[in-house]
């Protein structure tokens, strides 16, 4: 179904949903002292163990410059330390700290409030249904999740 306007079309709703999201995301994380990127990589060395920056940045598609600002602020916050790789010398791992885990877990449940409020507004089929189309854009576009 083609858009008639501008502001109907698909590419403009879903920016200014994101841009919804993203504010109440920042408002909630501000406790925390981080933005969501920051939240957000903290979440995946959680996830995944330690990581290099390189790797943050290719399985997330992020810039590298907005990975090593955001390292380098969890780390000035105590969230994450460097490590040298085992086996690779040359590369540095970041892995979280015990304030890191701790973060994470807050920043976990302030997320989960965010996502119960937002998604709320919606019915359980309008909400299955956006997220399964969200997430064949996302893949069709960047490629299956990591």
């Amino acid at each position: 179904m083609p858009a008639d306007s501008w502001d109907d079309a698909f590419t403009h709703v879903l920016w200014r949903a994101q841009n919804a999201v993203h504010r109440t995301v920042q408002t909630a994380l501000d406790e925390l002292g981080v933005t969501a990127t920051q939240a957000g990589l903290a979440v995946h060395l959680d996830q995944l163990g330690p990581l290099s920056a390189a790797d943050l940045s290719r399985g997330f598609h992020i810039a590298p410059q907005s990975v090593g600002a955001a390292l380098s602020r969890l780390e000035k916050i105590g969230w994450v330390q460097r490590r040298g790789h085992p086996i690779h010398r040359r590369v540095v791992l970041y892995e979280l700290s015990s304030t890191g885990l701790e973060g994470v877990a807050r920043g976990r449940a302030l997320m989960a409030a965010v996502n119960e409020a937002a998604t709320e507004i919606l019915s359980d089929t309008e909400l299955d249904g956006l997220v399964t189309g969200l997430r064949r854009v996302t893949t069709e576009i960047d490629g299956p999740d990591r």
